[in-house]
This record gives C-alpha cells, sequence and structure tokens, in this order.
C-alpha cells in the first residue's frame, strides 16, 4: 500500500472538479463555510456547556453524544469539500488545521480529525482529462506513450498537484506528480484574497485559530513550490546527503520525466503516519520518532536545511525503522552560521548562563539592532520552552499538552509581534526564514506528539549539533 491510499472500508472523498481561480468566486466559497463551519461549532460548544452546568461541581462532564460528534463531522466534511476543490492556499491552510489541531475543543476534537486529515492526501479530486492537459503541455506527448503504464486514478491530491502511479519503460515504478491546471492564477487570487482567508479560518474554529502568522510565512514560499524543477533539485540535495543512510529514505528523481509542473519520482510504498501510529508498538513508535527527529534537525544543525512542510502526509513508514520523506517544494537553506548560534545558545543553556542566552537570542534569530526587554524576554521564554525535551539529560515524552502550551506561548509571540510592528514598524530581520522554522518546530512538536514519542532527545540534539 502507498502512503495515500485510503484504508480499508474508508469512504473516499467526494469527486472534484478544476479549481476556479475566480477571485469573487473564492470569496463567496469562503464566506458561506466560515458561516457554517462557525455556527456549527458554536452549537456544539453551546450545548455542551448548557450540559455542563448541570454537572456537579468535581463531576467529570459528560462526553458529547453521537447527534453532537455528527454536526462536527459534518462541518468538518464541509470543509473538507471547500478548501480541498479550491485547492492552492486555501487547501493549505486546511491541511495546518488537520494536525496541528490544539485549537479544537477537547471532546470533539476527534470529530475533527476523521475528516480533515483527509486534506493532507485525499482531498477532491481534478477530472483526468484536465491533470493529461497539463502532462502533454509540459512533455509533448501524453502518459500512455511516455510510461510503459500509467494509472488513470490518482493516489494523492495535494494543494498544488495530484501524483499518479506509473511504470517508466525501463520497469521502474514511479510517481507522477503533476500540477493543476490553472494552479498559478488560484494561488495568486488567493494571495489577494488573504484577509478574507484569515477570517474564515479564524471564524471556523471561534477564534481558537490565529492562522494569520502561518498564512504569511506560507505566503512566502507556496510561490516557490509551483516550480518542480526547483523542488527537484532540493529532493536531490537531500538524496544526496542521506545516500548512505540506513533509515532516510529520499525517493529518487528522474529528470527525464519531470518539468516545471510535472515531476517523476520513485514509487515508495509503506505505511501512513496513521496507520502507523495505530499498528506499532510504543517501543517501535519511540525508535522511528528518533529517525523523524534525525531528518528534521539534524539536516538543519549540519547543512542548514530543513524542508518546511512537516505534515504527516509527507512521512512513508517502511518497516524496521526505517522512513522515506516526500515532497520537498518547501525548503529553506541558511547559512551554517545560523544554526551554529542556536547551538551555541543551547549549549549556554546546559551550562546554565541564563543571562547569556536572553542576550544572545535575538542576534541568533536575526533581529536587528537593539530587542527591547520585552522582546528578550519573550524570545526566551518561547524558545526555551520550545527546548523543553532537550534541557535535561533525560527521558522526555511528547504529548498534546506540551503542544498546547507551545501554541499558546506562540500566540503571546503572534500579539507582541504586532505591538511591534504598530510602534516600530515590521522588524525586517536578517535571516526571515527563522519564522518558518518556529513553525516547523511548532508542527513537528505535534507529529512526535501524536506519536506520544518518547526518547532521551537530550543526547540526540547533543549528537546533530556539530
Amino acid at each position: 500500500m502507498t502512503s495515500e491510499e485510503p484504508r480499508s472500508g474508508e469512504k473516499k472523498t467526494p469527486g472534484g472538479k478544476k479549481p476556479s481561480a475566480s477571485r469573487i468566486g473564492r470569496t463567496v466559497q469562503l464566506a458561506k463555510l466560515a458561516t457554517g463551519a462557525g455556527s456549527r461549532l458554536a452549537l456544539g460548544m453551546a450545548k455542551r456547556a448548557v450540559k455542563n452546568k448541570k454537572v456537579e461541581a468535581g463531576e467529570q462532564p459528560p462526553p458529547p453524544s453521537e447527534a453532537e460528534l455528527a454536526e462536527h463531522r459534518k462541518a468538518a466534511l464541509k470543509a473538507v469539500q471547500v478548501l480541498g476543490n479550491m485547492k492552492g492556499l486555501a487547501m493549505k491552510a486546511g491541511q495546518v488545521l488537520s494536525y496541528v489541531d490544539d485549537w479544537m475543543p477537547d471532546d470533539v476534537r476527534p470529530a475533527y480529525q476523521q475528516v480533515l486529515t483527509q486534506l493532507q492526501s485525499k482531498a477532491p479530486t481534478v477530472p483526468l482529462a484536465d491533470m493529461l492537459n497539463v502532462f502533454v503541455d509540459e512533455v509533448g506527448e501524453p502518459p500512455d506513450e511516455v510510461f510503459q503504464s500509467f494509472e488513470d486514478e490518482p493516489i494523492a491530491a495535494a494543494s498544488i498537484g495530484q501524483v499518479y502511479r506509473a511504470v517508466l519503460p525501463s520497469g521502474e515504478r514511479v510517481a507522477v506528480k503533476i500540477q493543476y491546471p490553472g494552479i498559478r492564477e488560484v494561488i495568486e487570487s488567493d494571495l489577494r484574497n488573504l484577509s478574507t482567508l484569515e477570517t474564515v479560518l479564524r471564524k471556523s474554529t471561534m477564534g481558537r485559530f490565529d492562522i494569520t502568522a502561518s498564512l504569511r510565512d506560507i505566503q512566502l514560499k507556496i510561490t516557490e513550490e509551483l516550480d518542480y524543477e526547483r523542488e527537484a533539485n532540493n529532493q536531490r540535495r537531500f538524496a544526496e546527503i542521506y545516500r548512505d543512510h540506513d533509515q532516510i529514505v529520499i525517493p529518487k528523481v528522474y529528470d527525464e520525466f519531470s518539468s516545471a509542473r510535472v515531476l517523476t519520482t520513485e514509487l515508495v510504498e509503506g505505511e501512513t503516519y496513521y496507520e502507523f501510529r495505530e499498528r506499532a508498538p510504543q517501543e517501535e513508535l519511540n525508535r522511528t520518532a528518533r529517525v523523524l527527529y534525525e531528518f528534521v534537525f539534524g539536516t538543519f544543525h549540519r547543512h542548514g536545511l530543513f524542508n518546511a512542510d512537516p505534515h504527516p502526509g509527507n512521512y512513508v513508514f517502511l518497516g524496521d525503522g526505517r522512513v522515506a520523506f516526500l515532497d520537498f517544494g518547501c525548503v529553506q537553506d541558511f547559512p551554517i552560521e545560523v544554526p551554529a548560534s542556536f547551538a551555541r545558545m543551547l549549549r549556554l543553556l546546559w551550562t546554565g548562563d541564563e543571562a547569556g542566552v536572553r542576550e544572545g537570542l535575538p542576534p541568533a534569530f536575526g533581529y536587528p539592532g537593539e530587542a527591547s526587554e520585552e522582546m528578550k524576554d519573550f524570545l526566551f521564554d518561547y524558545t526555551t520552552y520550545l527546548w523543553r525535551p532537550v534541557l535535561e539529560d533525560r527521558s522526555f515524552r511528547y504529548t498534546e499538552d506540551y503542544t498546547r502550551e507551545v501554541y499558546e506561548k506562540s500566540q503571546k509571540g503572534v500579539k507582541l509581534g504586532v505591538k511591534v510592528t504598530l510602534t516600530e514598524g515590521y522588524p525586517d530581520t536578517e535571516h526571515r526564514g527563522l519564522i518558518m522554522l518556529n513553525r516547523l518546530q511548532f508542527g513537528f512538536a505535534s507529529i512526535l506528539a501524536g506519536l506520544e514519542a518518547e526518547s532521551n532527545w537530550y543526547r540526540l540534539i547533543d549528537e546533530l549539533c556539530p
């Protein structure tokens, strides 16, 4: 089974259509989604509040009824249909909601998780004829004349393109990613429509999830993802780094079958994140989480690179602790001095020099000039909490409580950033991609919390930092 195939008994997501680039049309779709999803979430939370008032003090509140959960699943399904059909930035934002789920009320979170995860790889698909037009425009011939075989049904539908199985003339099984027709215009429409999308997602989560900063970060990188030749170069860089690694697998790129809107890579088959999480014993989850951790933070500290899109659909679990990593469209590259400065801050913390860390973090983040005491306090508090798993030589388990606290602290940073911008102007940091790195750390912490991963991360990061 590939990472994108539906599980046994799982319903397929309703079929999709070619994404519209009309700004007015996309605004109307988003407005309807905000009204419907927000009202359902509000109704569900109101019913829960009424029930809770009837519960005596100290007693456990009753779980939501199946009817209440059905209302929330209905809201989530509508989000999948609307955001999935819209593709582009709207769908990318929905993917963020699907795995960074701290905005959801605890007792209804499963109702959303069951449905929103479809946006990671099983969103509504664009008709084959529209996709083949893009392939012919890029390659010059239809797939059945280029490949030994080509399957008509996509195995994944992502925010920018769809993925199909095929077999090369030489016999290798490959994954062929074809960009959606007109997706560049769709992205440009969404970028012009960014304020509406922010409002929709805020209303859809009853104000519990402010995706403004996330969308700004995505905006900086998503136009780069439209260039599959750039993505192919990124993937080759990671493949070279991990060429001889026993557990990290990077699929091979086939250049002769790739172009700016078509990317052909080695087909990797295995378990999805959710299948692996449900099947594997905790010992195996912990061992494999260390592989994920090495890929994310080892690549950053040793090479100044990180893949800034850590959602579950980008991992394929191959057994024996091996993991294949997919999708290199959103990669950030830093001078090696940047990770080295963070390694120095971490080692200062290990020696107890908190004052040195407090003064050193603003320049490590590339903050221009002299940071305010308030900014120093925030960066110290936020960063040291992010580093909590590696501050002591002991075992640490990632949990939802930990990621929720990270999220709440990040919101303080968003508010402080607004305050700084209003009073001093936007701080034009030297390395603006570090904002993406913080988002990566938060998103990746959610991935590890989903596995309830436990290990001595202190010793692992000590090995990964040169």
